[in-house]
C-alpha cells in the first residue's frame, strides 16, 4: 500500500515538472528550433533526391533555359524592305496621333463639333490598327526578335488648332495622301530585285492601298460638300454638315 502511494506521488511530481517545462518560454523556443532543424533536414534530403528542384519552383521559370539553335533561313525579310516596313509603321502612328489632335480640338466646348470629333477619333483608331497589323506581319516574318525598343517613337503633333472644319478636312486629305505615297514607295521597294517579296506586296496592295484610295476619295467628297455649304450658308453650313458626320 505504501509503495502504491509512493508511486502515485512520483507520477504526480513528474507530471507537474513536465507541465512546468512545457509552459516555460525557453522550452517553447527550444521546441520551435527543433522543428525548424527537422524541416531543414527534410529540405536537404529532398534536394539530394531532386537536384533540379529548388523550393518547389522550376528553374526554367527564372529564364535559365538557353534558346535552342534553329535555322534562320526562313527569316528572309531584310534590308531595305524591312527598313521600309518599320518606317511605314511609324507613319501610321504619326497619322493616328494627328487625328487624335483633330478629334480633341473639335471636342472642345468652345468649338463643339461632335460630328467632326467622332470622325477624326474614328480615323485615329483606324490608323493605329493599320500600324498594329504591320507589326503583326513583322512578327509573322520573324522580325521582332530584336530592335523592338526603337520600332515606334512617340511622335510630336505638328498642328493642334484649325480655323474651321474645312481646313481640318483639307489637312486630313493631305495626311492621307502622304500615307498613300509612303505605301506606294514601300511596295516599289519590296517588289524590286533582289527582294521580290511578292506576298508582302500583295498584302499591301490588296488591303492597305485599296483602303487608302477609298479613304482619299471619301475625304475629297466631304471637303467639296462642306465648302459648298459654307460658301452658301457660312458657319451655319458647317454646323449642318457636322450633323451628317
Amino acid at each position: 500500500m505504501v509503495k502504491l502511494i509512493a508511486s502515485l506521488l512520483l507520477l504526480a511530481v513528474v507530471a507537474q515538472a513536465y507541465g512546468d517545462f512545457k509552459s516555460k518560454p525557453e522550452s517553447k523556443s527550444f521546441a520551435r528550433e527543433l522543428q525548424k532543424e527537422r524541416e531543414k533536414q527534410r529540405q536537404q534530403e529532398s534536394k539530394k533526391q531532386n537536384p533540379n528542384h529548388d523550393g518547389g519552383q522550376d528553374q526554367g521559370c527564372k529564364g535559365s533555359l538557353a534558346v535552342p539553335e534553329i535555322t534562320k533561313d526562313w527569316v528572309d525579310l531584310k534590308d531595305a524592305c524591312l527598313k521600309g516596313m518599320r518606317h511605314q509603321i511609324q507613319e501610321e502612328i504619326n497619322a493616328s496621333y494627328q487625328y487624335l489632335a483633330m478629334g480633341a480640338y473639335f471636342s472642345r466646348d468652345t468649338v463643339n463639333r461632335p460630328g467632326f470629333a467622332e470622325h477624326f477619333f474614328k480615323a485615329a483608331k483606324e490608323e493605329r490598327e493599320h500600324g498594329s497589323k504591320l507589326v503583326e506581319y513583322l512578327s509573322m516574318r520573324g522580325q521582332l526578335t530584336e530592335g523592338v525598343s526603337d520600332l515606334i517613337n512617340v511622335p510630336t503633333v505638328a498642328k493642334q488648332e484649325w480655323t474651321d472644319g474645312a481646313s481640318a478636312l483639307s489637312d486630313a486629305l493631305d495626311l492621307e495622301i502622304k500615307v498613300t505615297r509612303s505605301i506606294r514607295k514601300l511596295i516599289q521597294t519590296c517588289e524590286s530585285k533582289p527582294y521580290n517579296h511578292y506576298h508582302l506586296v500583295d498584302y499591301l496592295t490588296g488591303v492597305y492601298l485599296e483602303e487608302q484610295l477609298h479613304g482619299q476619295r471619301e475625304l475629297a467628297g466631304k471637303l467639296t460638300t462642306l465648302k459648298k455649304m459654307m460658301d452658301t450658308n457660312g458657319e451655319l453650313g458647317e454646323f449642318l454638315f457636322d450633323k451628317t458626320l
